[in-house]
């Protein structure tokens, strides 16, 4: 027996209740609990919190729910699971009488408040547990009984309210709940846990309001010690950015605020909230409290990369999008910020795909957020959801919708997956079909019934660059990716390769003018888009360079952004993608770092959200072409690009084959550059091409 077999069960409260079980054991030697606590679970065993895993299980699509209430209609059929975590209680258990406890937090799955795609909530928390001692099993039943607890209330986008004297320890019968329809599945993907501990500056006090500055942007709680009367209460609330007197700005993470609240029983308590993260820098504390903590909070992935530079802007770039991808990351879905929507976007996550596995240990998170974005896919017609886990929201069918082939494929490149492409070749060509069901003259041009259907999304000024250009471009960009997976797992690229032509010949036809020599006019880097899937020539590309060089900043969004650095890295003008990076004019991210962000923003203007990780993805550029480390063939190959930019920069990475340093330095006249792998990694650059000797530091010495 296992989960499969437990019996779900709940409790007759709008609140956060805690699910309690008495068991006698004789000398327990082996043990362990299977626990599916939605939306989230804390588990308790004598006492002891076990695991310092938080907002546990990840979220997934449970189950059948009423989709009727959107904003647009959604007639597809999706799969559903549900996650459930396994630990060991071995430690926990003592012989005689023990007690489990299980106290459960909304989540995603009971969202109640944030109704802005509509009403998607699944219902009340429920609960399933296993647990088998020596060969025994307790599985949950009615056996089981429930009480409230101090958390009167709580959401995760509006936070909770705990009153300390709210303490019924009477102990009533649960309810038997219906099991999502989701299958069963032991969650593999990495965990939240309280990444580190900060302590904030107070930066302004009036009477009983203090404001405080965590120093960074970041998702996290707050944690203090309430010693207050009876009745009192303390209250915070949360932004990421403040006013000139001093008080909170919620507009950039709004329409909901961000708030927890305590209410003293009179007695030394300790507030922190348990099912919740919040999306800040700025706080204010209106009331007592002592001893002031953020804590910051985020999934477990360490590094897999250290860099710096002699650049700020690059410095900048790098801490801020990790900061932001950190951000984002949470119970197994990246999102797009962590406070307004915080929902799945399969635009953001997959345009970030590269660069989130290139610099965070991040695979099996990425590989659990593949399934979320298949169980959204219909599996008549191909469509793929906006955001996965499916919660709503608007996006395109290339940007977004791509992400089926686009996430595969970059597990593949960085960890070797080809049980990844053969797992998803088939949802791949399905997307494929759906593009071409959604096109007319070779062109995309719509997606579903009064649906979305962007192109490219955050440009600086109004969107001009045409959606089906964007969206035809996407097609062919997958195609090329199913074509290559079809040559890994042996089948023929060829029917691939020749449906992408046709596309690039629509292309031509419907927006290349011969006369200008340019695409939909070089709007919003429109020949960046072109160049990139072979359809410009050299005078274009000449053009493309000297606009930007004139230009020196950014006039596209958040695809023609990547697009636009990637092809000039990778047609030799690696100075103008360095001079782009590394800008500080308007609608940059050097203009970002002189306004003092400190994770990246959803537009270039600094509206809406200041901690969207989108805009970040350029940055993999610098590692796989300025510091040249690429996962390719059966080895490492470092290969940097001609840059005449006087920096110095370097990187210790850790790569699919094994760990690699590079540093570069460069000035007018020369350029070093020194690289160890502690593999048989091949180096090339100019005339020298090499294997390098395992673990032995080499020096090589170029003048200009």
């Amino acid at each position: 027996m296992s989960i499969h077999q437990a019996t779900f069960i709940g409790a007759p409260t709008e609140a956060s209740p805690i699910f309690m079980k008495k068991l006698s054991v004789k000398n327990p030697r082996q043990s362990e609990i299977e626990i599916a606590g939605l939306g989230f679970f804390e588990l308790y065993v004598n006492g002891r919190k076990v695991s310092e895993d938080i907002l546990v299980p990840p979220t997934s699509d449970y189950g059948e729910r009423d989709l009727s209430t959107l904003h647009y209609p959604i007639k597809d059929t999706f799969s559903h699971r549900v996650y459930y975590c396994k630990y060991s209680l071995s430690e926990y258990l003592i012989d005689g009488e023990n007690t489990l406890e299980v106290q459960l937090g909304g989540g995603y799955y009971c969202q109640e408040v944030r109704t802005g795609e509509g009403k998607l909530s699944y219902g009340k928390p429920i609960l399933a547990v296993s647990l088998t001692v020596d060969g025994i099993e307790y599985l949950s039943d009615e056996s089981w009984t429930w009480r409230d607890s101090v958390i009167v209330s709580e959401n995760l986008y509006t936070g909770e309210v705990h009153d300390f004297r709210h303490c019924d320890c009477e102990w009533k019968p649960v309810d038997l709940a219906k099991a999502p329809s989701g299958k069963l599945e032991q969650s593999d993907c990495p965990h939240d846990k309280i990444i580190r501990k900060i302590k904030p500056a107070v930066v302004f006090r009036d009477g009983e309001r203090t404001v405080y500055d965590a120093g960074v942007n970041l998702s996290g709680v707050v944690g203090f010690w309430q010693k207050a009367e009876a009745g009192e209460k303390t209250e915070i609330r949360f932004a990421e950015r403040l006013d000139g007197s001093y008080e909170l700005f919620t507009e950039t993470s709004g329409p909901i605020v961000q708030r927890d609240i305590y209410i003293s029983n009179g007695k030394s308590n300790f507030c922190m909230p348990k099912f919740v993260f919040h999306g800040f820098r700025y706080f204010e504390i209106i009331g007592q409290a002592e001893d002031v903590w953020v804590y910051e909070i985020h999934g477990n992935m360490p590094l897999r990369v250290t860099f710096s530079s002699n650049h700020p802007v690059l410095n900048f770039l790098f801490t801020a999008s990790v900061r932001s991808l950190y951000s984002n990351m949470h119970a197994g879905i990246i999102t797009d910020c962590p406070h307004r929507e915080r929902l799945g976007y399969t635009g953001d996550g997959q345009l970030t795909a590269d660069l989130g596995l290139t610099v965070l240990s991040s695979e099996k998170f990425y590989e659990k957020w593949l399934r979320d974005i298949a169980d959204g896919q219909d599996p008549e017609t191909g469509h793929v959801q906006h955001t996965a886990p499916f919660q709503g929201g608007g996006g395109g069918p290339g940007g977004w919708g791509g992400a089926i082939v686009i996430v595969p494929y970059m597990l593949w490149m960085h960890h070797n997956r080809e049980d990844i492409l053969r797992t998803y070749y088939p949802n791949m060509k399905k997307y494929i079909a759906y593009m071409e069901s959604r096109s007319e003259n070779g062109l995309v041009v719509r997606e579903e019934e009064r649906g979305w259907c962007l192109g490219d999304w955050c440009t600086p000024d109004k969107i001009t660059i045409p959606e089906p250009f964007v969206n035809t471009y996407f097609l062919v960009k997958c195609l090329e990716y199913v074509a290559e997976t079809a040559r890994v797992l042996g089948d023929s690229p060829e029917p691939w390769l020749n449906k992408a032509e046709e596309r690039k010949q629509a292309l031509r036809k419907h927006y290349y003018d011969e006369k200008t020599n340019t695409y939909c006019a070089d709007i919003q880097g429109a020949n960046a888009f072109a160049l990139d899937i072979g359809i410009g020539n050299e005078n274009m590309m000449k053009a493309l360079v000297e606009k930007y060089e004139t230009l020196g900043a950014f006039d596209t969004g958040i695809f023609g952004t990547d697009i636009l650095i990637r092809v000039l890295f990778e047609n030799g003008f690696g100075d103008t993608a360095m001079k782009l990076l590394t800008s500080e004019k308007e609608n940059s991210f050097g203009a970002w770092m002189n306004r003092g962000e400190t994770t990246l923003c959803e537009y270039w203007d600094g509206k809406k959200s200041h901690n969207h990780h989108m805009f970040g993805a350029p940055l993999r550029y610098v590692f796989s072409h300025v510091l040249g480390v690429k996962d390719r063939g059966k080895t490492t190959l470092i290969a940097p690009v001609e840059i005449s930019l006087p920096i110095q920069l370097e990187a210790d990475m850790e790569t699919k084959f094994g760990n690699v340093f590079v540093r570069r330095e460069m000035t007018e006249k020369d350029e070093t550059l020194t690289v160890r792998a502690d593999h048989n990694a091949l180096f090339r650059y100019r005339n020298t091409e090499i294997t390098l000797t395992p673990n032995e530091e080499t020096v090589f010495y170029f003048v200009r």
